[in-house]
């Protein structure tokens, strides 16, 4: 009995399956592997974890004292672990806030310690870290603007005073908001912007506040005056703002600019008073140095070489203990500068970083498309393969009942009728076909025997032996095939 050679991919069938589960068993490796090195992270990242919520739970203590007891969260090594915890890329991405905050509190501690340049770095991360409330960046800010206010670096610190200003307008707090615009106004007046300063005091006079915010404008004012050389005016502003102070230092300050006017209008008697108070309640040495000389003017009117003597040692002491201050204040403002023009130094490796987890994961996904794809193609292919059995199983089965075709087969109702049982759905297609009866014979009989020769064909359905090839061509062009690949075409209709 002939066996056709489309009867031979049963062995493509078995290499198919064989590849399939090649693929599969890969596939659940890779899970399984996958599987252990995250059971392994998270066994090391239990210890991790716990520190985590331990950083958490300070920062929120720290938060809570600040906004209700406005006091500081004095345990500084539970900051610094906090921040130590945090400090790294998952923490800077998931946990910003809470780092952020974190420097910010620890710079708060190193300033009151007078560890000025170690808060400056401080405040520099907490400002990197973006807090998402725009209180804290505006204080962060101010922070920032008032360790320049003590270098002289007034440009730096309106830069600073601007920024906070605009972080305290997103925040809706006229408090915070009302206070940066005499912040803006001051330093406008110390760099002779005094269009831009005069424009600010006037949004600044329309806020009424507390006495504090009083007390600051009226000096702001007298600053104003004082810088425009018009000093009976400033002595107005700085004396109506004397009452409104709560805190002796603040008043003090005014004492100094008050003890300054009167020095530039040579008002040295009046000038005294000031100086003399300052001494008595200051330790101030920016305020001292200021005092001591003008006690030392008296003096040298005096001619009390005592007292002169006396007054020249303390100026001397103050303007040393001014140095020192302004010494390790002035280290911050490279860092400053520095942070302004590049505030994000390491950006371009996280962009890299970034870039190549993209990469990956693009990687990774397009590696599961195309394993899908693949093993969507191997499924096709399986389901073709087995199709094709299927089908040739058929005709196989036509073959062994009806090794020669029988003389009735002529008629294609006949035919039709003795193959269904074997060939039903290929009939029914091969009926849709643009085909004559006569034409349909022939190609069941050029599908069930394949090893008969057209001529042997052309026997069997009663047809010319010299015209069967041009029979063919015909049927072929019919069905927009060529000749060649008749077979094939019926055999996938």
């Amino acid at each position: 009995m002939y066996i056709s050679p489309m009867r031979l991919t049963d062995s493509n069938i078995f290499t198919t399956f064989a590849n399939e589960i090649e693929i599969n068993t890969a596939f659940m490796q890779s899970v399984r592997h996958l599987t252990y090195l995250l059971l392994c992270l998270l066994f090391v990242s239990c210890g991790y974890t716990t520190r985590w919520h331990e950083a958490h739970a300070t920062i929120a203590i720290a938060d809570s004292l600040d906004q209700n007891g406005h006091t500081l969260y004095d345990d500084t090594a539970a900051l610094q672990q906090a921040i130590h915890t945090l400090d790294n890329p998952f923490g800077r991405l998931f946990a910003h806030d809470q780092l952020g905050k974190a420097h910010y509190y620890m710079g708060r501690h190193l300033s009151l310690a007078d560890q000025i340049t170690q808060a400056a770095e401080h405040y520099i991360a907490a400002d990197r870290a973006q807090i998402c409330d725009p209180i804290y960046r505006g204080r962060i800010n101010s922070c920032m603007a008032h360790i320049c206010k003590q270098n002289e670096s007034d440009s730096l610190a309106l830069i600073f005073f601007e920024r906070a200003h605009e972080a305290f307008l997103q925040s809706g707090k006229e408090w915070y908001y009302a206070h940066t615009l005499l912040d803006i106004s001051e330093y406008n007046i110390y760099l002779h912007h005094f269009h831009t300063a005069d424009s600010a005091l006037h949004i600044a006079q329309s806020y009424q506040i507390d006495n504090y915010y009083s007390a600051r404008y009226y000096e702001t004012k007298g600053i104003y005056f004082y810088e425009l050389q018009q000093f009976d005016s400033s002595l107005v502003y700085f004396k109506r703002g004397l009452p409104y102070w709560q805190y002796e230092e603040y008043r003090l300050y005014s004492y100094m600019k008050i003890m300054q006017v009167y020095l530039d209008m040579d008002s040295l008697a009046q000038a005294l008073p000031y100086a003399e108070s300052i001494v008595l309640n200051s330790d101030n040495p920016t305020f001292l140095v200021n005092a001591y000389y003008c006690l030392m003017q008296d003096a040298n009117s005096k001619n009390d070489t005592k007292r002169l003597s006396q007054y020249s040692h303390a100026r001397a002491d103050a303007e040393k203990a001014l140095r020192d201050y302004v010494s390790i204040s002035a280290e911050t403002v490279p860092k400053f500068i520095e942070y302004l023009s590049n505030p994000y130094p390491l950006r371009w490796v996280w962009i890299l970083i970034s870039t190549v987890i993209f990469l990956c994961l693009l990687l990774i996904v397009g590696i599961t498309i195309y394993r899908r794809y693949s093993l969507s193609r191997l499924q096709v292919a399986h389901e073709e393969q087995l199709r094709i059995y299927d089908f040739n199983a058929c005709l196989s089965d036509v073959r062994t009942k009806y090794p020669t075709p029988p003389r009735r087969w002529t008629n294609y109702m006949t035919l039709a009728k003795d193959v269904d049982s074997f060939l039903h759905d290929w009939l029914v297609a091969l009926e849709q076909l643009p085909l004559s009866p006569r034409e349909r014979i022939f190609c069941i009989y050029y599908m069930v025997y394949p090893q008969f020769s057209l001529v042997q064909i052309a026997k069997h359905i009663n047809y010319a032996e010299k015209s069967i090839r041009t029979y063919k061509a015909r049927v072929a062009a019919k069905l927009s095939c060529a000749s060649a690949e008749l077979r094939d075409y019926l055999a996938n209709i």
